[in-house]
């Protein structure tokens, strides 16, 4: 079984702004941390879709792919939905919970979960298409 590393999810996020969404990714940055008590997840830290591009779907499309990844490898998804690039936070809250994002609210602070759903590895995103 292949472990997740930042080395994998670097090959990973390098497969879709290099070939898949070449002029269509602004900006796309994952990190591979652990908690306190010691369990692995994914932290979103920023996904940009170029100007030109947007409103397209690109972004939802992608988003899927990340929850998708985080699935495969059985790993919760941070991210801190904020509206310092100029976001309307209630779109952005509506937009991650489509793909099961929950939000902390006592924490206030925009932080939101995935977490990931038990899925049949051999019928799903192959881990060989990213490294």
């Amino acid at each position: 079984m292949d472990i997740l590393s930042q080395n994998v999810l670097n090959d990973f996020q390098s497969f879709l702004i290099k070939t898949k969404y070449k002029n269509i990714i602004k900006e796309l940055k994952l990190e591979y941390c652990t908690d306190e008590e010691g369990i692995h997840y994914l932290y979103l830290v920023s996904i940009q879709i170029k100007k030109s591009q947007r409103e397209k779907g690109y972004g939802s499309t992608i988003m899927s792919e990340i929850v998708q990844l985080a699935d495969l490898y059985n790993v919760r998804l941070h991210l801190f939905a904020t509206n310092l690039f100029g976001s309307d936070l209630r779109r952005l809250y509506g937009f991650y919970r489509r793909f099961g994002f929950v939000l902390i609210k006592k924490t206030g602070d925009g932080h939101m979960i995935y977490y990931p759903k038990k899925v049949n590895k051999m019928c799903n995103l192959s881990k060989a298409m990213y490294v």
